[in-house]
């Protein structure tokens, strides 16, 4: 017998290695807490909006690469609709 994969673990693993790659390479242009409480906005929004959970690793990634090169991170006063 074959034992289910929980596929929410590996999700959760990614999403944890993703907010550390961001951090770690945006260090020097954006303050961690900055970059880590914009990573848990769009994380939110993905969660909220997602038919297929598998994605959500991979949509928020772009999604935070695209505000990290534009210069479009949150701070404590702005919000993700």
């Amino acid at each position: 017998m074959v034992a289910a994969v929980d596929f929410s673990i590996i999700r959760r693993r990614a999403l944890e290695n993703i907010r550390h790659d961001l951090m770690v390479a945006w260090s020097g242009t954006y303050p961690a807490a900055q970059v880590s409480t914009t990573f848990e906005a769009v994380l939110r929004l993905h969660n909220a909006r997602a038919t297929v959970p598998d994605f959500i690793p991979i949509l928020v990634e772009a999604e935070m690469l695209h505000l990290l090169r534009s210069d479009q991170l949150l701070d404590d006063s702005d919000r993700l609709n």
